[in-house]
């Protein structure tokens, strides 16, 4: 019989072997045998959800109250015993996190606190604290968390409130390196402040939306190690940090004045912002950007008001993505460098966009919301792009339609239409009258070397999915508008449609084998069509 050898490998191997597993699989190996029950016994990752109240995982049928109270008690019972164990065997804890939805915060708070009591004493280095966000008390953070000399990472989200006595005295948290605080209470400006300035080490900080008094600005200084900062839902923001390398910011009222100056992070190589709908983002801005921050690499915009016609000329940058940016009409991007390009946009926009000495290394990648009826728009959009050949991906989520016609314009094949990487449908109408229509009009709009197509149901149904394979191979071609004219489509000549798909199955399979295999809630998976020409 051949031996274990990897029961009997050392504890902390075993334990690292466990960190790479799920929840649900590393609490299966407590089966295999009494060496991985004792690993997972005294595995010093633990994590703890009431996910099991959710009324979604319980079943149609309405669940008694007893039942539910009872298990909220075995959930406390469990969550109290399982750090005393740890706490009166000297185990240490690497990291506790805890997620909680459907508590009220009025009757688990002395549990939290003796939890964070015992976290803290037996040296936890993360600690991961979800509250519900809906109730109007907030749990208080005990100031035994932040006197943890232990913890470098503290994440807290919800409705949390940090007392504004602990953040008046002056410990120094050296250990801490991350902080994010997510719709947590934190008094006022110079509160929060004064947190993070006694956070000497501090490398990561994020702040989205916390519930901070009379305050519209926020400044940090003196952060020497600072490397990433996330600021949302704050006005006025003002930094200095010389190692900070990554600057998120999105303002509290997205339609007000703001203002933030990170001039002095020289350093800084990726800048994301989030709806600066206040300001006009032209070609002096970009050129000032660039002036100011000669390293910067990634640039990011989301929701930003752009003037219609911006210039963005930089030797460093390799990312640049546009998201749902108003007022933009054309781009001209000379980035040598750069190697990806994110796009999202409707259907009633139609920018040209160009590439100007680009790399040979450039994908361009592109997210289109349509309604239906803008089908005819596409092929124009997809032109629009120059040179054509640094489009990778064209990602479509076409909405469902009010009348089922077309412009009859859209169907006419006067000429081959552009080639592209890949076409990803990730939602289409499921109307059966439209199949016809809307993939003609896909196909009459570019030419991909592959189709990848969504199996949630909600977004593309299985009769749509079994009615574009048929298209590809011939079998609705009778059905083309094309079949009473001279000039035939383009994929009516295909060689081969290669079909995978993300579920592992026989190389021989056939196409309905295939589908058949697929569960009926294929949340994540897809089916793939490699058309050979």
């Amino acid at each position: 019989m051949d031996q274990d050898r990897i029961s009997n490998l050392p504890k902390t191997i075993l334990h690292d072997i466990l960190s790479r597993l799920s929840q649900k699989d590393a609490v299966l190996t407590s089966v295999l045998s009494k060496a991985w029950r004792e690993t997972w016994s005294t595995f010093p990752i633990l994590s703890f959800s009431d996910n099991f109240l959710d009324p979604t995982n319980v079943g149609t049928l309405p669940q008694p109250v007893e039942d539910f109270f009872r298990r909220i008690k075995n959930f406390l019972d469990y969550v109290g015993k399982t750090l005393l164990r740890f706490h009166d065997q000297g185990l240490a804890i690497k990291e506790f996190k805890l997620s909680v939805n459907y508590f009220d915060l009025k009757c688990m708070s002395r549990d939290v606190d003796l939890w964070m009591k015992l976290a803290s004493e037996i040296g936890v280095e993360v600690l991961e604290l979800c509250l519900p966000y809906g109730y109007e008390q907030c749990y208080i953070l005990p100031k035994c968390v932040l006197e943890a000399k232990t913890l470098n990472k503290l994440v807290l989200m919800g409705r949390i409130r940090v007392d504004q006595a602990l953040l008046n005295h002056s410990t120094k948290f050296f250990s801490l390196r991350v902080l994010s605080l997510q719709s947590v209470s934190l008094g006022d400006e110079q509160a929060i402040e004064n947190l993070i300035s006694r956070c000497p080490l501090i490398e990561y900080i994020t702040l989205k939306f916390c519930s901070v008094s009379r305050t519209k600005s926020l400044s940090m200084f003196g952060l020497p190690k600072l490397k990433r900062l996330d600021v949302q839902g704050i006005q006025e923001v003002y930094v200095d940090a010389p190692s900070l390398e990554n600057f998120c910011y999105c303002p509290a009222d997205f339609d007000a004045p703001f203002k933030m100056n990170f001039d002095r992070c020289r350093n800084l190589r990726e800048l994301c912002l989030w709806s600066l709908k206040n300001t006009i983002i032209t070609d002096e801005w970009f050129v000032e950007l660039f002036h100011k921050f000669p390293f910067l690499e990634s640039l990011k915009f989301v929701h930003c008001t752009m003037s219609g016609r911006i210039n963005i000329s930089s030797v460093q940058l390799k990312v640049l993505e546009l998201s749902n940016c108003s007022n933009l009409k054309e781009v001209n991007i000379d980035a040598p460098n750069l190697l990806t390009c994110g796009y999202c946009g409707d259907g009633a926009a139609k920018p040209f966009i160009s590439f100007l000495n680009s790399s040979s290394q450039l994908q361009v990648n592109v997210l289109f919301h349509i309604d239906y009826p803008d089908l005819s728009n596409l092929r124009e959009f997809i032109q629009n792009f120059k040179p054509q050949n640094v489009l990778a991906s064209l990602s479509l989520f076409i909405h469902q339609p009010i009348i089922d016609e077309l412009n009859p314009d859209v169907l006419q094949v006067s000429s081959p239409p552009p080639s592209i990487k890949h076409l990803n449908l990730r939602a289409v109408p499921k109307k059966e009258t439209t199949y016809l229509a809307l993939v003609n009009s896909l196909l009459s709009s570019c030419c991909p070397a592959t189709i990848s197509l969504s199996l949630r149901s909600f977004f593309c149904s299985r009769a749509f999915i079994e009615f574009f394979y048929k298209t590809l191979m011939g079998r609705k071609e009778d059905n083309c508008f094309c079949s009473s004219g001279h000039t035939k489509c383009w994929w009516h000549g295909l060689k081969d449609v290669k079909v995978t798909s993300s579920i592992k199955t026989d190389e021989n399979v056939d196409f309905k084998t295939m589908l058949d295999a697929f569960p009926t809630s294929a949340a994540q998976e897809n089916i793939s069509f490699r058309l050979e020409l």
